[in-house]
């Protein structure tokens, strides 16, 4: 699979896109770590986008908000108390991939896979907000 893209006209992703390139701005929530950000986009001559084909595209991990102290995260329990990681990326034949990991690399908590560069974003976005401000794990 390609990592090129028509979006559609009213494509907030489509906007943004230049022929210079550049990230895609992502609505991250506060509560929210960013590690890594390579989520490029870049118009072609065509109007088609062209993203980052790495397989090491986003990382980011959640962190207990700095205004409040350890006695009071462990107290809040739940997600506040637990580093929760977001990992995103391009795998050639499968498209976008994202997982959440929790407590560690090892433990995938879900996943999702999709062609669709819109789908991969807004998924992302949701999945930030879900874990932070609803306080829940996404479901696979």
């Amino acid at each position: 699979m390609d990592p090129i893209f028509r979006l559609p006209a009213n494509s907030p992703l489509a906007v943004t896109a230049s022929g210079d390139g550049g990230l895609i701005p992502l609505r991250v929530p506060a509560g929210w770590n960013v590690i890594y950000n390579q989520l490029w986009v870049r118009r072609l001559p065509d109007g088609r986008v062209r993203i980052n084909d790495s397989e090491d595209l986003y990382w980011a991990r959640t962190a207990p908000p700095p205004w409040l102290t350890a006695e009071e995260v462990a107290e809040k329990g739940g997600l506040r108390a637990r580093e929760i990681t977001i990992d995103a990326g391009w795998y050639g034949r499968h498209g976008f991939r994202i997982a959440v990991l929790d407590p560690g690399w090892e433990h995938e908590r879900a996943a999702h896979t999709t062609a669709d560069l819109d789908e991969f974003v807004a998924t992302l976005e949701t999945w930030m907000r879900m874990i932070t401000v609803q306080g829940k794990l996404p479901e696979s």
